[in-house]
């Protein structure tokens, strides 16, 4: 609402014309009340009536002057909602309070201001890549997945000993280890790997005594097929040939 432009005799200094006090009437009945929802305006005359109309869920009282608008809505929804992590899960209804634990290395802050819960990580950064840590260590078994490891500088290491068990026609499969034994009672036939790939050897440790046969694509160094108490028979396959060594006469 504009003010209407009224002139007083104090403003003036002197007394009002006709005109002047006929004015200041005109512009009082000309006076609006501008009403307006944000968006949308309207002017009602100062003798016009404005009426508050009640939507849904909302009631308007008048008393003694005072306009009162209030909800008549009441909470009524009890649904529970439920949370959980994939595996396991509770209902939480809608009067509790959610409250929400850090673990490791996590923070959990809330601002009340934005109402906004901001959950964060704060772990120091760790390494970019693998060439950054100088002295790193496994915390398992590493398995190569066939994948090559190139130029490596070995100390230090063990190999698994497989026990094949007592048998004069053993199966060797090398993915059970590049060292094995095996007991014989009267000779070794020697058999393709199980496994076969290029490039494998296998050592085998022989217990008892005989002589040692082959398929038809296992060479002996020097002929030699004589296995005494204690031999080392080391194997080497190329992919076609198993190359065949026997070390025998092993004295303390």
């Amino acid at each position: 609402m504009a003010l209407p432009t009224i002139v007083t005799r104090t403003t003036k200094g002197s007394a009002l014309t006709f005109g002047e006090a006929d004015a200041n009437f005109t512009n009082l009945q000309s006076a609006v009340l501008t009403v307006g929802d944000g968006s949308n305006t309207t002017d009602i005359a100062l003798n016009g009536q404005l009426t508050f109309s009640a939507g849904t869920g909302i009631s308007v009282t008048e008393s003694s002057g005072t306009i009162t608008i209030a909800n008549t809505v009441s909470d009524t929804d009890t649904t529970n909602f439920s949370i959980g992590d994939g595996s396991t899960s509770f209902n939480v209804s809608d009067a509790e309070t959610i409250n929400i634990a850090a673990g490791t290395d996590i923070s959990v802050s809330v601002n009340t201001g934005t109402n906004t819960l901001t959950i964060a990580n704060t772990a120091t950064a760790g390494i970019s890549d693998v060439a950054s840590d100088t002295t790193p260590q496994l915390g398992g078994d590493l398995d190569a997945q066939g994948n090559k490891i190139q130029n490596p500088i070995l100390e230090d290491y063990a190999e698994t000993v497989y026990n094949i068990g007592s048998s004069d026609t053993p199966t060797i499969t090398v993915s059970n280890g590049n060292v094995q034994k095996v007991t014989i009672s009267a000779g070794l036939d020697l058999p393709a790997f199980a496994d076969a790939a290029t490039g494998q050897s296998v050592t085998l440790v022989v217990s008892g005594s005989g002589s040692a046969t082959g398929t038809g694509n296992h060479k002996f160094a020097g002929g030699n097929k004589t296995l005494t108490t204690d031999s080392v028979v080391s194997i080497f396959y190329d992919g076609t040939t198993y190359w065949t060594s026997i070390a025998t006469d092993f004295q303390a």
